[in-house]
């Protein structure tokens, strides 16, 4: 799966960044860090990665585009990572 999307229940920014890629027909993998505490570890590292050195400010949901890692929802960010990854897709009617 080229997309992964790492969120939790009852999150508008969660349910705003599936509501996009939903719309540009891209297939995408979910996990909820809540339940699932592995997951959620996994989270914290790929975040980890694109972090700055002292920020704490936790972003939800985080998104792994094919190794593009972005944290919250930005959805000009998440356009140009589909893009960048060839998944940008005509939106669905």
């Amino acid at each position: 799966m080229p997309v992964i999307v790492y969120s939790m229940p009852n999150c508008p920014k969660c349910a705003a960044a599936k509501a996009v890629l939903k719309r540009y027909n891209v297939a995408f993998e979910e996990y909820d860090v809540v339940s699932d505490k592995e997951k959620a570890r996994e989270m914290v590292e790929k975040r980890r990665s694109v972090r700055e050195e002292g920020s704490r400010e936790v972003g939800i949901p985080v998104l792994d585009i094919e190794g593009i890692i972005l944290e919250g929802f930005d959805r000009a960010k998440m356009e140009a990572a589909l893009k960048e990854k060839g998944l940008f897709k005509q939106p669905a009617v």
